[in-house]
């Protein structure tokens, strides 16, 4: 919540050499038109609040589902696939072309697979083994250490200008 609600100053790149493939013209106009409304941010807000909370709720319920059915892979497949019926739901609601959904082979393709096996199949796999283990606390309060991640990461491999809140 400080992190959304606070509107901090500007802290400079980790490394001034971008490694993204926009230029200097892309990022400039991208900062330029972000100024989003008052309303945006709150709706930003509440939404950013609404998925903690419900992913806090799971985390809680994931320890109560692995002590009463402790086969963590049947479980991990299992919220994949209710995962996939609600990711699915919201894209064709977000995304009426069906042009849109096709994929080629390049770089969509191994974004894809990428998220697919390895960013959902693998961390799903690793945060129920870590809820077993520890506990769902433990697994919960190393969430915010993403949101940290994503922050270094941003400034370091793309050079973007980070800013201490919004």
């Amino acid at each position: 919540m400080v992190l959304a609600l606070y509107k901090g100053p500007a802290l400079n790149p980790v490394n001034h050499h971008h490694i993204a493939f926009a230029g200097d013209d892309a990022r400039t106009s991208r900062a330029t038109s972000s100024s989003s409304s008052r309303g945006a941010w709150i709706r930003g807000i509440f939404l950013m609040v609404l998925a903690n909370v419900t992913w806090s709720i799971w985390i809680v319920l994931q320890a109560a589902v692995l002590k009463e059915f402790p086969n963590k892979m049947l479980v991990t497949a299992t919220q994949c696939v209710f995962s996939t019926v609600q990711t699915l739901v919201v894209a064709v609601a977000a995304e009426r072309d069906i042009a849109r959904w096709k994929l080629r082979l390049d770089i969509t393709l191994l974004a894809v697979l990428y998220t697919g096996l390895v960013v959902t199949g693998v961390s799903y796999y690793l945060q129920a083994w870590c809820v077993e283990l520890k506990g769902p606390v433990f697994l919960a309060m190393s969430n915010p250490l993403c949101l940290l991640l994503t922050i270094f990461s941003s400034s370091f491999l793309l050079a973007d200008i980070v800013h201490l809140g919004r």
